[in-house]
């Protein structure tokens, strides 16, 4: 931002961004110039708090390369949460709590992991759970909020169900360490398998108590799924969005540039008991640009810009 005239450009953004609020207690602080104090600026940036988060996959080719400096990029955006990926007992290479020390170093918070597990509905071995209660123990003690498992590795209706069974298990355990498991769907979780669509006979043979759903805005749309008529059908399930958005006929894009109606889904969001809002940009270019442009769209809405 240029700040040629500080107060009134510092007065202007939080105007903008639904912060006025702050103004009052601003200007109390502030010097008979009219000149905003340090200490007061201080106090000012410390609330500007959002609950708009991103998934570290979106920044995987930088991340890789520059560890704290790609999530000084994203601080700076304004992001205040991030998940991560692949979690197969570290992140990265790091633990979860280092990877949660880094992310305090510039101002977010873990939110949760995607995870690496195997999962296999067949023959599941005693060191799948081990996964999951390791899993939970390390997200909790590093300030997380839930594990997630990303990938569907069903492949017939009776392995489906099998999978339902282990998904509520997995809550359990993941309920007991403190922590919340969910699924995140890609755009095939709305094919059918032995009759049912698989989306909705995973939501209706686990436990809302132990199980929730990430819904993934943009495979969703790819999928050929109706986003509100699922917020509608199960109300409650779907306490993370992964903000992403497609628009059909050209593919994947920024936020709010797509087919994915976020207009409607945030005047949802607090009866379908929204807790998690996670961008995951899936274009290329210039990814961090993408990310700002996904920010300041989703910073718009009520929701988003609430303090967590």
């Amino acid at each position: 931002m240029n700040r040629r005239n500080f107060i009134s450009k510092s007065m202007f953004a939080l105007t903008a961004c639904g912060y006025s609020g702050l103004i009052p207690a601003m200007a109390a602080k502030s010097t008979h110039s009219g000149a905003l104090t340090a200490e007061a600026f201080s106090t000012m940036a410390s609330k500007q708090t959002n609950r708009i988060g991103i998934q570290l996959y979106s920044i995987r080719e930088d991340i890789t390369k520059d560890f704290n400096g790609s999530l000084k990029k994203l601080a700076d955006i304004g992001y205040k949460y991030a998940e991560a990926y692949g979690y197969d007992g570290k992140f990265l290479g790091k633990t979860l709590k280092e990877t949660s020390k880094a992310l305090s170093e510039v101002g977010m918070k873990l939110s949760g992991t995607h995870c690496g597990s195997g999962l296999l509905p067949a023959d599941t071995q005693s060191k799948e759970w081990d996964y999951w209660r390791k899993g939970a123990e390390e997200m909790k003690a590093a300030g997380g909020r839930h594990l997630v498992q990303s990938w569907l590795p069903a492949k017939n209706i009776d392995e489906l169900k099998q999978l339902a069974e282990q998904f509520n298990k997995i809550g359990t355990i993941c309920k007991k360490g403190g922590v919340k498991f969910g699924y995140h769907n890609h755009d095939a979780e709305f094919k059918e398998m032995g009759g049912h669509v698989i989306l909705d006979f995973l939501v209706q043979n686990t436990d809302p108590k132990l199980v929730f759903f990430q819904m993934d805005m943009g495979h969703t749309i790819n999928g050929g799924g109706d986003i509100l008529g699922y917020m509608s059908k199960y109300p409650r399930r779907f306490l993370s969005w992964h903000a992403t958005d497609f628009k059909r006929g050209q593919g994947y894009c920024e936020v709010g540039k797509g087919d994915v109606p976020y207009e409607k889904l945030f005047e949802l969001a607090v009866s379908n008991g929204l807790e998690d809002l996670t961008v995951e940009q899936e274009t290329g270019g210039d990814i961090f640009l993408s990310c700002k442009n996904d920010f300041d769209y989703l910073i718009k809405y009520d929701w988003a810009k609430k303090k967590k």
